[in-house]
């Protein structure tokens, strides 16, 4: 029941002095805020003027008395969106407002990525995936996917198995149905011989080998200045110095780039088993999924050079690339 259900008996009930202004405000602030009722009617219940009521609306924000909190948390920006698109000359974003922690921020980060993939996937379409933390939170939240092949571009890095190639691979397969083709191999060994020797095995040549005939690229990008990337971490301390020595910015789909957007060590590259540069490079689609400010430059630098088409992101990397110019 509202207390301004009579005009004349709260009339006469209205704090009076300093010590009770704020009280005032919290009335005020509930008959508008709660209850739907006019500054008008307020004004008329209450015995005072609307221009005080707008004051004591003003002041309930301004003090506390009233804060406002906007429940957006996964839900698109179209403007940022846009601006973002612009700004990194790429044929679609997809920015979220993100909220909470690290885990939270992947999981609406993912939950928007995957919905959109499954609204602009097609049937027969060749699909290659890598890794991390945030693909893995878009292909656990696939709901349904046309029927396609699912080709794994990277070989596995040590550490978290719950966020490897392999189970991403797995992920996206249980929605879509297709062929699978996935790689049983380390992503970095020792030396050219053994990784050239690991792509001539048949069940990796046969994954390999459609790597020309992928649609769409679903990976993640890793970030090095500041660190926020998963193949940095696990990296040989020689390969880290020498990829640090050389100025190495960003890894993609197991790729170290640096600032000129191309690979920053060639005999390095040689010893991995992913999809090269080159043939990243003549993949139609590329859809990047990753959060936080800390990858801004990574963004930047991989999108200069065309390595992405698309972004789907939240609103911390977003803010953090357009803020580059101001």
């Amino acid at each position: 029941m509202s207390q301004f259900r009579d005009s004349s008996a709260q009339t006469s009930e209205v704090p009076k002095g300093l010590e009770h202004e704020r009280a005032l405000m919290a009335a005020v602030a509930r008959a508008h805020y709660l209850e739907d009722r006019s500054r008008v009617e307020i004004s008329d219940a209450l015995g005072i003027s609307r221009f005080k009521v707008a004051r004591l609306l003003a002041r309930a924000k301004e003090e506390g008395v009233v804060t406002i909190e906007i429940h957006d948390w996964g839900l698109p920006d179209v403007e940022l969106s846009q601006r973002l698109q612009d700004k990194l000359g790429l044929e679609n974003c997809l920015v979220v407002r993100s909220h909470g922690d690290d885990d939270d921020v992947r999981r609406q980060i993912g939950a928007a990525a995957a919905r959109a993939l499954s609204d602009t996937l097609h049937e027969d379409e060749v699909l290659g995936v890598t890794w991390g933390r945030t693909l893995t939170a878009t292909a656990s939240q696939f709901a349904h996917l046309p029927r396609l092949s699912i080709v794994q571009l990277t070989g596995v890095v040590a550490g978290d198995l719950a966020s490897s190639p392999i189970e991403v691979v797995r992920q996206t397969s249980r929605r879509a149905g297709g062929a699978v083709y996935p790689i049983f191999s380390p992503l970095i060994v020792g030396d050219r011989e053994t990784a050239a020797s690991l792509r001539n095995h048949p069940d990796i040549r046969s994954a390999m080998d459609l790597f020309p005939s992928v649609t769409t690229a679903l990976l993640s990008v890793g970030a090095w200045d500041p660190p926020v990337s998963q193949v940095r971490d696990v990296l040989p301390i020689d390969d880290l110095a020498n990829a640090l020595k050389k100025g190495c910015m960003a890894d993609i789909a197991g790729i170290l780039i640096g600032s000129d957007g191309t690979p920053v060590d060639d005999e390095f590259q040689d010893r991995c088993v992913n999809i090269s540069y080159a043939e990243l490079q003549k993949v139609p689609r590329v859809v990047a999924v990753a959060g936080g400010a800390a990858k801004a430059d990574a963004i930047r630098t991989v999108s200069r050079v065309g390595l992405i088409t698309e972004l789907f992101t939240d609103h911390a990397l977003a803010q953090a690339v357009l803020a580059e110019d101001a």
